[in-house]
């Protein structure tokens, strides 16, 4: 049983097997797609990806570097919350050092790399964290240049709870971002979605919306894994505990709960 450092279990389940898989810097693509909403997000994935178990057992190839890419929100760009927590955990568990790339929306480009773990015998995870603060896909796939800089192993899809002025849109910008993606790399790369814990303010009733939206577009895509963080704060004694005062951003613990729930992802 692995423990992350806040003290929130995740029981490690399954047998990762290996996978051979060559990283490679972006290739050239033909013309981007659009970033508006409407037809031009409205792209859906091709029919066939790569099943996200499938990526996600390169792990198992510890003499490889292994490469996710977060497209997201401020729920996990800043030190101490999700996207932190559950790599350096995994980095830990796995002896691998961790490289990771936090994203600047000022300077709309990555900031200097942070390393942890560096004692760590076999080939670094690295993690380019593109998550950035008040943003919906719209603006992830307007920096998708930026954001997606090299072929990774795998993308979790951290969009929803800035979507609740238009709950229906996030499904077509995650379905543009997924073919955005296939046009460099076609059926090489997994996918995720998180389905962001709930929002307790004046947006709830939309935010359900979104989350509906979401899981609507998952059961159409397959090989995209659902990591349903929302139903992991649901299932808490008092869920609004588990956000900060605004009733929108996690707290520490509820940090510790997207986490915990997103490396069960990765580990079984």
């Amino acid at each position: 049983m692995m423990l992350l450092r806040v003290g929130i279990p995740v029981v490690v389940a399954g047998v990762i097997l290996s996978v051979a898989f060559a990283t490679v810097p972006r290739p050239a693509a033909g013309t981007s797609a659009g970033v508006d909403t409407g037809p031009a997000l409205a792209a859906e994935p091709r029919s066939e990806l790569v099943p996200f178990v499938d990526a996600r057992d390169r792990l198992a190839d510890d003499g490889r570097p292994f490469i996710v890419t977060v497209i997201g929100d401020s729920t996990g760009n800043e030190p101490g919350e999700w996207v932190d927590l559950a790599f350096q955990q995994l980095a830990e568990d796995l002896d691998r050092p961790l490289i990771q790339h936090p994203w600047d929306v000022l300077t709309g480009s990555y900031s200097p790399e942070v390393r942890s773990n560096e004692d760590g015998a076999s080939a670094p995870i690295i993690v380019w964290n593109g998550s950035a603060s008040g943003k919906t896909g719209k603006y992830s796939l307007t920096h998708f240049d930026m954001l997606v800089p090299e072929q990774p192993d795998l993308i979790l899809f951290n969009h929803g709870l800035n979507n609740v002025p238009d709950p229906q849109a996030v499904a077509p910008q995650l379905a543009a971002l997924v073919a955005e993606t296939e046009r460099y790399w076609p059926k090489t790369v997994g996918y995720a979605a998180i389905l962001e814990n709930p929002r307790f303010d004046g947006w709830a009733t939309e935010h359900t919306m979104v989350i509906d939206n979401v899981t609507s577009w998952l059961a159409e895509n397959q090989a995209v894994r659902p990591i349903d963080a929302h139903a992991a704060y649901l299932a808490a004694p008092a869920p609004e505990l588990l956000l900060l005062p605004d009733l929108l951003h996690p707290s520490p613990a509820g940090s510790a709960v997207t986490a915990t729930t997103v490396l069960e992802a990765l580990l079984r």
